[in-house]
C-alpha cells in the first residue's frame, strides 16, 4: 500500500504574534549575548529542540548577537510554522515501542518487581510485543488492573 506524503505546519506560539515572538527573541539574545543562538533559544523552548531550530535554519556555532535581524525573524517566522513531512503506515508498521522491563523480573500473578519489592509494572513498560488488533491493548489493560489491585 502507498500513501502520499502530507506536509503539515505547526504554531508552537498560537497566542502569539510571528512579530511578539521575534520581540521574545530579541530580549533572550540581548539577556545574554554571548551565549551560543542555541542556548539562548533554549529559553523559549525546549534545550532539545533549540538544536533542531539551529539546525534546521543553519545558524551553525553563531553566538546570539551574531544572529542577524533576517535571522531572527527566520526562527520566529519558523517556530509560528515548523514544518513536519508526514507519511503514511500500512498494516503491522503500527509497532511504536519494544522492550522494557524484563518478564522474568516481574512476577505474573501481581505484577510486582522480583527486584524491587513494592514497583509494579503495567502496559508498554514491560517486555511485551503483540499484534496489531487490540492485543497490545488487551495486555496494557489486564497488566494495569493486576498491578494496581496488587498495588493497593
Amino acid at each position: 500500500m502507498h500513501f502520499n506524503p502530507l506536509d503539515v505546519f505547526i504554531d508552537l506560539y498560537p497566542e502569539e504574534t510571528t512579530e511578539q515572538l521575534r520581540e521574545r527573541l530579541i530580549e533572550a539574545i540581548q539577556e545574554a549575548p554571548k551565549k551560543q543562538a542555541e542556548n539562548v533559544l533554549s529559553f523559549i523552548v525546549p534545550k532539545s529542540f533549540a538544536g533542531i531550530v539551529v539546525r534546521e535554519l543553519r545558524f551553525g556555532e553563531k553566538r546570539a548577537n551574531e544572529l542577524s535581524k533576517a535571522e531572527i525573524l527566520a526562527a520566529a517566522t519558523w517556530l509560528k510554522s515548523v514544518p513536519l513531512h508526514v507519511i503514511g503506515r500500512g498494516a503491522g508498521d503500527e509497532f511504536v515501542t519494544a522492550g522494557g522491563v524484563d518478564l522474568k523480573e516481574v512476577n505474573p500473578k501481581t505484577m510486582e518487581s522480583l527486584i524491587c519489592p513494592g514497583l509494579f509494572f503495567a502496559g508498554e513498560i514491560l517486555d511485551i510485543d503483540g499484534y496489531t488488533g487490540g492485543f497490545n491493548l488487551t495486555a496494557s489493560w489486564a497488566t494495569g488492573r493486576c498491578a494496581g489491585e496488587n498495588a493497593a
